[in-house]
């Protein structure tokens, strides 16, 4: 009995609920609508939802250069560091710097026993005075004696060369003499032959009577006189000829004297010679003892050792009291108020670094960095490891920077100029394949209120927080960020979205170079919401955060510049495309799809919530 009650109950709750369903569905049931029984048992196959916009975010290509960046952990060097060693044995007397200890340029760091050097600086003082003293005797000896010699074998070869002059005068004399007492031998003997003759002529007329004998005798006593004069003459040529061989002969002497006498010059110039080369040498012996006393001077001034650079004391590995040998380390001094950073770099990256590159040195475990400048790129490259050097000098305040410590080099690489940039998160790759996504033919929305600053070389434009961060320069091109007026909040109408293949260069993770015909400076790519993009779909610039867009595209900015179809009882819009597919009947109710202009589309505030498909009722 309780079971029958129990499901009679039941059945009349049932019907209860029953009829009032039918009757809301009934009541409520709007023109059009479909009940759930017929929503699932549509083939939605058939059905294809009304074009609507893919919200994504946008930027503009540019023209401009990128600075790409290569690390290497590079070493900390000092800027000059130089061994302190001595020049002379010796033994240590004084050490009194030590490591850490900053020394000036010059300032005496050690010191040598200079007892054994000092003796040997007084003996070659005392042989330089000896050997001074020695050339000025040398000097004497050739002043007096040997000039004093020259002079007298000079007198006496000019008296010498006198007498022969006078020699051969005389002898030219007794020539001349000679000529003179013959011419009268001749002269005489002519008289002595007439006279001669005459007187046997006279003999003959004396005999014969024909003459006196006074007159004989006075011709007679006339031919005894010729024959006197006849033996004058005679006599006299002897004489001139006596004259003439004792003029020869004084010749002869005087001109053997005068050969002695020269013999006597040359000697004198000989010893002269002999004097001066020994006071050169003794004056020699006198510079070279000068010498060795400056040389054990300077020895001596090496005992004084001075650091050769101001610097900091990095080591000081012996004690004062060892016996120290030429080139023995005494202290390591290091210039380190500036030190080298260096690095060696790939070939393959030296290409684009040069002189006045920057870099960005980080010390190992230290997050601090420093912007520094390369100052030098070595010439040559290890034909081992295919690495060159590149150096950088950096200040050093507080020694921070230690010699020997490992710091990452962050390297910027130039490269060309005025290449085609895009935001590196619009490159999309896929199957080894890279492109991008442009949208044209519509406009994007602009931010109400929002600061915007424009590059004066470029147009691109940036916010006021990154134009501020960036010093109002653009990073990219170095053009100046001018501030242009805010525009007023709109949305952006629907543009088509296109795949361009590009080939990929360089990349900052900012910005990447991309190489493609289809691309110019100005136009509009995708860098958010590339996923389940097709080409050609229609898309909407909309703004976007860490998670995705903070907005989402109004149907009006969906459907903006579209041509829709709506049924005339349900009110339900569709695309050109499936109104003409359906033959303009509503494939829910039956109605005609007629076609409504742009602006009557509906919007966010007819109903649909932003984001769904437009038209679309549930």
């Amino acid at each position: 009995m309780n079971y029958w009650i129990k499901n009679g109950i039941g059945l009349a709750a049932m019907a209860v609920v029953v009829v009032g369903t039918g009757w809301t569905v009934q009541h409520y049931h709007r023109p059009g609508q479909l009940d759930v029984l017929t929503a699932q048992a549509m083939d939605m196959s058939q059905m294809r939802p009304p074009t609507g916009a893919a919200p994504v975010a946008l930027a503009a290509v540019r023209l401009g250069s990128l600075a790409n960046t290569v690390t290497y952990t590079g070493t900390i060097a000092a800027y000059n560091e130089q061994d302190v060693s001595p020049r002379i044995t010796g033994t240590l007397v004084a050490l009194p710097v030590y490591p850490g200890d900053t020394v000036a340029a010059g300032q005496v760091v050690a010191q040598l026993d200079t007892a054994e050097v000092g003796a040997k600086t007084d003996q070659a003082r005392q042989e330089a005075r000896q050997a001074h003293l020695g050339a000025q005797v040398a000097q004497t000896t050739h002043a007096l004696k040997t000039s004093a010699a020259l002079e007298q074998a000079s007198a006496q070869r000019e008296a010498a060369g006198q007498g022969v002059t006078e020699a051969r005068a005389a002898a030219v004399a007794a020539q001349e003499a000679i000529a003179e007492a013959q011419a009268a031998v001749q002269s005489a003997q002519a008289n002595a032959d007439y006279w001669k003759t005459e007187i046997v002529r006279e003999k003959q007329l004396v005999d014969a009577g024909a003459v006196s004998k006074q007159e004989y005798q006075s011709e007679l006593a006339q031919t005894q006189a010729a024959q006197a004069v006849l033996a004058q003459a005679k006599a006299k040529v002897s004489q001139a000829r006596a004259m003439s061989a004792s003029a020869r002969a004084k010749i002869q002497t005087e001109t053997r004297q005068v050969a002695a006498a020269q013999a006597g010059v040359q000697m004198a110039q000989a010893d002269s010679a002999v004097a001066e080369q020994q006071a050169a040498q003794a004056q020699a012996g006198a510079s070279a003892a000068d010498a060795a006393t400056r040389t054990a001077a300077v020895q001596q001034g090496y005992s004084r050792i001075a650091a050769p650079f101001a610097g900091i004391v990095t080591a000081r590995p012996i004690a004062p009291g060892t016996l120290v040998q030429l080139g023995t380390v005494l202290l390591k001094i290091a210039e380190i108020d500036r030190v080298r950073v260096q690095a060696n770099v790939a070939v393959t990256d030296m290409a684009g670094i040069h002189v006045g590159s920057p870099v960005k040195v980080t010390v190992q475990g230290d997050n601090k960095s420093l912007a520094a400048k390369i100052t030098s790129v070595f010439p040559s490259a290890s034909d081992q490891t295919r690495t060159a050097v590149v150096e950088a000098v950096v200040p050093n305040p507080g020694s921070r920077l230690l010699p020997g410590a490992f710091v990452t080099m962050q390297i910027t690489h130039g490269s060309a100029a005025d290449k085609t940039l895009v935001p590196a998160s619009a490159v999309v790759t896929r199957g080894g394949a890279s492109f991008v996504w442009t949208a044209s033919g519509g406009a994007a929305p602009a931010q109400a209120g929002a600061a915007l600053y424009r590059c004066d070389k470029c147009g691109m434009t940036y916010s006021a927080a990154d134009a501020k961060k960036h010093n109002y320069i653009d990073p990219m091109d170095g053009g100046k960020l001018t501030p242009v007026k805010s525009a007023a909040a709109t949305s952006g109408s629907a543009m088509t979205a296109h795949q361009v293949a590009v080939q990929v260069g360089a990349s900052d993770g900012k910005w990447t170079e991309v190489t493609a015909d289809a691309l110019s400076a100005g136009l509009q790519v995708v860098t958010r919401g590339q996923a389940g993009l097709t080409d050609g779909v229609p898309v909407a610039a909309t703004t976007w955060g860490a998670n995705g867009p903070k907005t989402l595209p109004t149907a009006t900015t969906a459907q903006a510049g579209a041509t829709l179809y709506r049924c005339e009882k349900c009110g339900m819009t569709y695309s050109a495309a499936d109104a003409k597919k359906h033959n303009y009947i509503d494939p829910m109710d039956g109605g005609k799809l007629v076609p409504v202009p742009p602006a009557a589309a509906p919007s966010s505030s007819s109903g649909n919530s932003s984001g769904s498909m437009p038209g679309m009722k549930m």
